[in-house]
């Protein structure tokens, strides 16, 4: 028998109003009463599926590269395509790719970093559309100083 520990309902504790970020804390294993066992035949049917499941939709909360932060949420749509996965970040028209989604999520964050520098680097020869896109970026990301 395999116990499973389920995510205790709790685990973020609290939102930092003033650095405006989120802080978690998660509770240790010892500390959360077990409350449902299933049989490792089970959860080995589960762990197979689930790892083909892909979600509709994500919120991106950080693009990984320490000179940018997400300020505001940027909604990523997740689709399988073929044997990939793809995450499109609609407000901006960019997209990543990978074998799963996390990969997929981080080739998407290396896009949009990419992006960004770009659209700030050629601010002053960007047309209405790239303009557009460069309003939105600025809107969801700041750079950090």
């Amino acid at each position: 028998m395999l116990q499973v520990i389920p995510f205790p309902p709790n685990a973020v504790q609290a939102l930092v109003e003033e650095r405006d970020e989120a802080v978690a804390y998660q509770r240790k294993p010892e500390e959360v009463p077990v409350t449902h066992l299933i049989s490792a035949d089970y959860f080995s049917v589960l762990a197979a599926v689930s790892h083909r499941v892909v979600p509709e939709e994500v919120l991106l909360g950080t693009l990984a590269d320490g000179r940018l932060r997400i300020k505001k949420p940027i909604v990523v749509k997740c689709m399988r395509e073929d044997d990939n996965i793809v995450a499109e970040a609609v407000e901006v028209n960019e997209f990543g790719f990978g074998q799963n989604v996390s990969e997929a999520i981080r080739d998407l964050q290396a896009a949009i970093v990419e992006l960004y520098f770009t659209l700030e680097n050629e601010q002053d020869r960007l047309g209405p559309d790239l303009q557009h896109v460069r309003e939105k970026l600025q809107e969801k990301v700041v750079r950090m100083k």
